[in-house]
């Protein structure tokens, strides 16, 4: 199973084919998930049960993320590090590309 960002029923083509892979549950509970509670993070917490994200929520999470890359940076090896990396990068730039009409909703989960 893995945690991925979709937009709930898509409109158009370009809908229809976002898609942002975050992590497999094994490596959301390995990597993520320490620095989630050792930051006290509300909205990545609700990753792993599927979350709803609307436009004005897009720069909380973008928030969140990079407290999770500082933390990342301290805390984990090299190779979790590029990983854990690639993902936040992939979220932090396309979240806010998926809201290209005002009434988009995106599931992460």
């Amino acid at each position: 199973m893995s945690i991925s960002a979709v937009i709930l029923e898509p409109q158009n083509d370009y809908e229809k084919s976002f898609f942002v892979p975050v992590a497999t549950k094994s490596f959301f509970k390995e990597c993520w998930q320490p620095a989630v509670e050792s930051l006290g993070l509300k909205w990545i917490d609700l990753f792993p049960s599927g979350v709803d994200i609307e436009k004005e929520d897009v720069t909380l999470i973008i928030g969140e993320l990079m407290l999770i890359k500082e933390w990342a940076a301290e805390n984990l090896n090299e190779e979790q590090k590029d990983k854990i990396f690639e993902k936040i990068a992939g979220l932090r730039d396309k979240l806010p590309l998926a809201f290209q009409r005002k009434d988009a909703v995106i599931f992460i989960g």
